[in-house]
């Protein structure tokens, strides 16, 4: 009888390369390593027994994988720990952002007729033509601005809340869109912001958000914070 000493040929056993049927596994934990290694010694030929040095040799395998499996089994729970943590440090230190002023990306302001509004825009390179426009909720431009060159960097903006006729706005929310040329006419790229306060904090499962006139913000999209006022040039 030839002697079976590998886990590849051994009889009624699957090899490691391939999936157990019904389990729907394709990669061997240490359970299934340790079974293999037992239904091997059942099977192997009573007249010519496997060699202790092949046997110790398994046995070294079978520790290696126990080994990589405790392992990444506590690399996971590490992991999933810190991320909690972390989580947990964010939401505390975002509630205390509620009543600040912040500059958050994005282009929808909210007009107050007492205040007007605040917003900035940050040119990625020198402009020499800046134009503003605002929108009112049904597309309409209400008022529109042109500014003198500026160099590459970031501006605040405030607007007193009046259309290009010089009556005052009803309150409620506007779109704000900013252009630039440079020297040679071409465009230059702009990132816009709003600035406001920080009227609350809303836990979803992705992440917190800020709310501003009730419109929510990624916290990623901050780019200022200031005490609890609004500021304009």
């Amino acid at each position: 009888m030839e002697r079976i000493n590998s886990l590849e040929n051994m009889k009624g056993v699957p090899s490691t390369g391939s999936s157990v049927q019904g389990s729907g596994k394709s990669i061997l934990g240490k359970d299934d390593f340790l079974k293999l290694l037992i239904t091997q010694l059942n099977y192997q030929d009573p007249l010519n027994p496997i060699q202790s040095s092949e046997f110790a040799s398994q046995l070294a395998q079978f520790s290696s994988v126990e080994q990589l499996y405790n392992i990444n089994s506590n690399l996971l729970r590490s992991i999933d720990a810190s991320y909690a943590t972390n989580r947990s440090i964010t939401n505390a230190l975002v509630s205390n952002l509620i009543g600040k002023s912040v500059s958050v990306y994005g282009d929808v302001l909210y007009l107050d007729p007492a205040q007007g509004a605040s917003f900035g825009y940050e040119l990625k390179g020198d402009a020499k033509e800046i134009e503003i426009k605002i929108y009112d909720s049904d597309g309409n431009v209400v008022r529109s601005f042109k500014l003198d060159g500026r160099k590459k960097g970031r501006y605040d903006f405030a607007w007193d809340g009046k259309d290009s006729s010089g009556r005052d706005l009803p309150a409620g929310n506007y779109n704000v869109k900013i252009s630039a040329l440079d020297k040679d006419g071409k465009a230059v790229a702009v990132d816009t912001y709003i600035i406001g306060l920080v009227e609350g904090v809303r836990y979803k499962p992705d992440g917190a958000v800020i709310l501003i006139n009730g419109v929510e913000y990624s916290i990623a999209d901050i780019v200022e914070i200031k005490e609890g006022r609004r500021d304009g040039n």
